[in-house]
């Protein structure tokens, strides 16, 4: 009675999972606005750094009760836009390079797949239907990778000076 609380594991459903992160992502795609409205200086990055921060726990949380990837992960999640952010703050001309348009493509590929992965159901998760047939599923993916693919296409034309 008194100590059923301590048997329970921490976890995150999916559906509070989706509710908790599409905020955040969004929020963290706005990279011209933000830099916009509160310059490329430590304002920026400390404010930003919080939001980066919330972000990496929410799908840190969501990795480690969903048992489908390790959580040291999730910092895949926050990678892309952690460099777009510092790039921004110190003025960096390193993207300018081929090899490193590339390597910072690659971040994206790794962000979309740690994203996906934490979409499938978790054992914490009551759906468990075969994922042809999931359709939370099925609509975020969609969704992530437009969204993966959209804020990269943004960052790259400030990164790159296209």
């Amino acid at each position: 009675m008194g100590v059923d609380w301590l048997n329970k594991s921490p976890h995150m459903k999916r559906l509070n999972y989706i509710y908790a992160a599409v905020p955040l992502f969004v929020l963290l795609s706005c990279g011209s606005l933000i830099t916009g409205l509160l310059g490329t200086g430590g304002l920026m990055l400390a404010i930003v750094s919080l939001f980066l921060i919330v972000t990496w726990g929410v799908v840190w949380m969501r990795l480690f009760t969903g048992g489908r990837l390790r959580p040291e992960f999730a910092i895949l999640s926050i990678l892309p836009h952690s460099i777009y952010y510092l790039s921004v703050f110190f003025g960096s001309e390193l993207f300018r390079s081929v090899s490193w348009q590339n390597v910072y493509g690659f971040t994206w590929l790794a962000f979309l797949g740690v994203i996906l992965i934490s979409l499938r159901p978790g054992r914490t998760d009551e759906n468990h239907e075969r994922m042809a047939k999931d359709r939370t599923f099925l609509f975020m993916a969609i969704l992530t990778v437009f969204y993966a693919w959209s804020t990269f296409a943004s960052f790259a034309v400030q990164l790159f000076n296209i």
